[in-house]
């Protein structure tokens, strides 16, 4: 007869396993053997008299009448994936032991599948994930954290997830190697260090092209009222001046290249001194922006592809950023703005 596997449980811990799509808890005391009970369809399991067994709060759908999950729900189970970076499992599984953030998100009684969760995410589409993302900022605005009065205007590459994608295409820079993915153009708020809009197009797509568009949807959404607006050289475009002094009557802080003459030109040191301190130092925040949120929001670690996917993914990105903001002011705690960490810390 072969030997029965035996499995130590620790009351600290416990032991879950999903049979027919229903979770259930095993409890036991400390230093407790288990060593025969009938389970049909795993095998052959034991638990001596002490242990517990017992379903969870939620459990999967597994007969009936299919149930139904608003589409609310789906987006804000979606937001929170991103703000803890889970995986869909993780998710999911988060959701179903969680009792209390089930129904924060408006489930109740049973929670949604992997699959299910994943095509009514799809279905959403961009629009919902977008809209979400400017109410945040509406929120900041009244709570007076993003004031709108400097703005920042930059691009930065995504390199692609699927070498065939179809919606990316390739980008070259001088003394750079070529990428293959996509551009996100963002409107920084200098003051907060916030984004304020965004948008998502394939690598190729050049920044004058897109610069004014950004800048001048940010402006009207929200209503600022711009004073400066900087930017790289890549923005030094004809129509990137009319809309920043013309239109918004802004000032236009954009960094020129003086070898664009096909000469060098002669300056003094003085001018090079406040040319670097009004226009170029202020504008290095968008670089740093780009930095933190890659790394500590998963921007660069993402697994789609399409433009539309990956669209959502940045937006969903952007709104966890502007979600652990908006929770720090609520804690009145501004030095946790843009720290995730201390901010989950505090959940």
């Amino acid at each position: 007869m072969a030997k029965r596997r035996s499995l130590a449980v620790c009351a600290q811990y416990g032991f879950i396993a999903d049979q027919r799509q229903v979770a259930w808890q095993i409890e036991t005391e400390p230093g407790a053997i288990v060593d025969r009970y009938p389970w049909p369809g795993i095998g052959t399991l034991g638990f001596d008299d002490q242990s517990t067994v017992y379903p969870t709060t939620l459990e999967t759908w597994t007969r009936g009448r299919p149930p139904s999950y608003a589409d609310c729900s789906i987006l804000l189970m979606a937001v929170v994936q991103t703000v803890w970076r889970k995986s869909y499992e993780q998710i999911i599984d988060h959701v179903r032991s969680n009792p209390s953030l089930a129904q924060a998100l408006g489930f109740s009684g049973q929670s949604i599948s992997k699959g299910q969760y994943w095509e009514r995410r799809m279905a959403l589409g961009v629009w919902p994930f977008f809209l979400f993302f400017l109410g945040l900022v509406a929120q900041l605005i009244r709570l007076g954290v993003i004031t709108g009065h400097e703005l920042i205007v930059d691009s930065s590459l995504l390199p692609a997830w699927y070498s065939q994608d179809p919606g990316a295409t390739w980008q070259k820079y001088a003394k750079k190697a070529a990428v293959f993915g996509y551009k996100v153009h963002t409107v920084l708020c200098r003051q907060a260090d916030l984004p304020v809009f965004l948008l998502v197009t394939p690598a190729h797509v050049h920044d004058s092209q897109v610069g004014w568009l950004v800048i001048l949807m940010a402006a009207l959404v929200y209503g600022f009222r711009v004073l400066v607006v900087y930017a790289d050289s890549a923005y030094f475009d004809r129509r990137m001046f009319k809309v920043v002094h013309d239109f918004l009557h802004a000032h236009p802080a954009i960094n020129y290249n003086l070898r664009r003459a096909g000469k060098r030109k002669l300056t003094t040191s003085s001018f090079l001194e406040q040319w670097q301190r009004l226009v170029i130092n202020p504008r290095t925040d968008i670089e740093r922006h780009f930095a933190w949120i890659k790394r500590y929001f998963g921007l660069k670690y993402y697994q789609c592809f399409t433009l539309l996917r990956v669209t959502q993914f940045v937006v969903l990105t952007y709104s966890a950023a502007l979600a652990v903001a908006l929770a720090a002011e609520r804690y009145q705690r501004p030095e946790f703005h843009r720290s995730r960490a201390s901010v989950l810390a505090s959940l």
